[in-house]
């Protein structure tokens, strides 16, 4: 990517000009700056940059929706024009860094939680790749709804901050193994970012009629596991994509999500905070899998 100085954006019909503070880098971000899914590759020069916090007419918003980043120009920038209804104001003296980060993660994990999987409080939860933006709130919003939660990481590096998220146990394991390591705790519920052997893993450990919410493969989008075992269980297998959400329902989900973040029983685990120029390091740092929390990009750095 590179930097460039361009006009200032002008408001349509139906847009208001934002003022950027933070705006979030997510991992769509990376994969529709390659060109799949999203709009990138025949709207070249591309913006990338789907949710963001800033001021419109001073006060303080969150942006996100209405297309941006995906199928039309995104937020990595200072100043853009965006349609209004993906605009929602917020209060006075709100944190615009942890509300920069909250849409993405907090939408997918919420949907995973409530709307795919169902959450109650007698569920036994286990979060895969429970160090990561979803995971994070995920672990939080599981224990907000009552349910005895287990945390995956591959290294124990991570272990301090799943705890610090709320998770009762945090089991440090690669796809071998993992099935040995939850078999006590036969979970209910199980969240897969990650797919490939950690799915087989995880079919193995559910309990009777236990439900599986897929909602990435970063490790590895083809995954092969016992289908016996599956219906002999009664395993219920969901999607969740981001993709097909609709603006009321997310505005719905992100007014819950803000009132959670006032009250102080939700956060977003921030990485660094780094000027636009440094996009490209934030992109590589979330393929490497080394952001240390959730990264913002400051326009006015």
């Amino acid at each position: 990517m590179q930097l460039d100085s361009l006009e200032d954006p002008v408001a349509a019909d139906g847009e208001v000009l934002v003022d950027i503070a933070y705006a979030s880098v997510n991992p769509l971000d990376v994969w529709i700056s390659h060109g799949s899914p999203g709009m990138a590759g025949a709207n070249l020069p591309w913006i990338p940059g789907s949710e963001a916090s800033g001021h419109v007419d001073g006060q303080p918003v969150l942006v996100r929706g209405g297309g941006l980043g995906f199928s039309r120009q995104g937020l990595f920038r200072d100043r853009a024009s965006v349609p209004s209804d993906s605009v929602l104001q917020l209060p006075s003296g709100v944190d615009l860094r942890q509300v920069a980060g909250l849409a993405v993660v907090g939408i997918t994990a919420w949907h995973a939680l409530h709307t795919r999987g169902s959450v109650q409080p007698d569920d036994r939860v286990v979060v895969l790749g429970a160090s990561g933006g979803v995971g994070s709130v995920a672990v939080q919003l599981a224990k907000a709804a009552g349910a005895t939660v287990w945390g995956q990481t591959g290294s124990d590096a991570n272990a301090a901050v799943i705890t610090g998220d709320g998770a009762d146990h945090v089991v440090v394991s690669g796809a071998e193994g993992l099935a040995t390591r939850l078999a006590d705790f036969a979970p209910t519920l199980v969240l897969d970012p990650l797919g490939g052997a950690y799915t087989d893993a995880v079919v193995t450990s559910l309990s009777n009629r236990g439900r599986l919410v897929v909602y990435g493969t970063s490790e590895n989008e083809q995954v092969t596991f016992n289908m016996r075992q599956m219906y002999r269980k009664a395993v219920s297998i969901f999607g969740y994509s981001g993709i097909l959400g609709s603006p009321a329902d997310e505005r719905q989900v992100l007014s819950t999500l803000l009132a959670m973040m006032a009250d102080g029983s939700l956060r977003i685990r921030l990485g660094d905070v780094l000027p636009l120029e440094d996009a490209d390091e934030a992109f590589s740092r979330i393929l490497q899998r080394r952001a240390g929390g959730k990264l913002l990009l400051d326009p006015n750095a």
